[in-house]
């Protein structure tokens, strides 16, 4: 059974075929955020297998992100979560409500409560832990608006079914 490729490895499989993508592309390509192929691309630079191949991108990567990307506008933040909820987290954890009862249920049997937090209350309780990272001493990035935005649109969804 052939195993499955993660995320880094589809970016730079992506890299690869396509040298000369920007890292907007990737991102869209590949269906991982822009700050994550940012960070891999400033990370750790060119792979090995482009140095052999003599093949330069002609995209600079800085030493610092700067503070606005110009593409960090509230549509691509949307479009961010979308690519994760309907891609990157999709293929890892499986359908989001499913996923989000069994939280629930967890949680449930973990404070000795009968079925008192449903799967409205993880997505409801794992958008606040996002915004109490925002007032935590940690970087205040823009993944983390990213990840409220998907665990909101999740939420949604799932009242949307009740």
């Amino acid at each position: 059974m052939a195993r499955k490729k993660n995320k880094e490895e589809k970016i730079w499989a992506y890299k690869l075929k396509h040298p000369e993508a920007s890292n907007r592309e990737i991102a869209t390509a590949t269906k991982a955020s822009y700050a994550y192929v940012w960070k891999l691309m400033s990370k750790i630079g060119t792979p090995k297998e482009v140095l052999e191949k003599d093949v330069v991108s002609r995209e600079t990567i800085p030493e610092e992100p700067p503070a606005l990307p110009p593409l960090c506008t509230r549509a691509n933040i949307l479009e961010d979560a979308l690519s994760k909820i309907d891609g990157d987290r999709h293929e890892e954890y499986g359908d989001a409500a499913e996923n989000f009862d069994r939280i629930a249920g967890y949680w449930n049997a973990h404070l000795g409560l009968n079925a008192f937090i449903t799967s409205r209350d993880v997505a409801a309780m794992m958008v606040l832990l996002k915004i109490s990272r925002l007032h935590g001493d940690g970087p205040k990035d823009v993944d983390t608006y990213v990840d409220i935005c998907g665990y909101a649109a999740i939420g949604g969804e799932i009242a949307g079914s009740d």
